[in-house]
């Protein structure tokens, strides 16, 4: 039996990443992307059928928020989270043998910025702004799915680095041109 993999946004950064790691351990992995070498999101049937017997779901989809926060840019990276998220639900609701895990991204910066004390899951408090209205819509969108035979994840990354990618590439170039600042000690809190 063929085991797979879907990978929701998987063209970008940590998609690629993904796919990568999960090929080399024998998983024929789909895409669900907007790019017309892999599943459309328009295409509904293919994802259902991609995802009924897959071992894992992977939603890293979503408009990157490396932009202006512009009204329109805003809204799409609402929509872009919530819309593919519900995409993926409905799908799965369709599926005979849905995967058994569903890790949906979301993003730690639904916590206030904190300095007084670490934001945990079960201490952590809700803060406020453009950036957790999308995290607490986001969530509430992937939570409202119940699903019996589907564990459901949101992990919350922060910000992602990467040798090759994440937000390691701007970091370099600002510390090439002397605007890196002094590094701390890491023992702030």
């Amino acid at each position: 039996m063929e085991k797979k993999i879907v990978i929701a946004g998987g063209t970008g950064f940590i998609g690629k990443y993904f796919a990568e790691k999960f090929e080399a351990l024998g998983y024929t992995i789909f895409i669900i992307s907007r790019d017309k070498m892999h599943i459309q999101w328009e295409n509904k049937s293919e994802i259902e059928s991609a995802l009924n017997g897959a071992a894992l779901l992977i939603n890293l989809a979503g408009k990157s928020v490396n932009c202006r926060y512009n009204q329109k840019n805003k809204d799409e990276i609402l929509r872009s989270r919530t819309a593919t998220t519900k995409i993926l639900g409905d799908a799965i609701l369709n599926c005979k043998n849905p995967p058994p895990l569903w890790i949906n991204s979301s993003t730690a910066t639904i916590y206030r910025h904190a300095m007084d004390k670490p934001m945990t899951e079960s201490e952590g408090e809700i803060g406020s702004g453009f950036s957790v209205n999308v995290a607490t819509n986001w969530e509430k969108s992937f939570f409202d799915f119940q699903l019996p035979n589907t564990r459901q994840i949101a992990l919350r990354m922060a910000i992602v680095l990467g040798k090759d990618g994440g937000v390691m590439e701007p970091f370099t170039n600002l510390v090439r041109f002397g605007l890196g600042g002094k590094q701390g000690s890491g023992k702030q809190m």
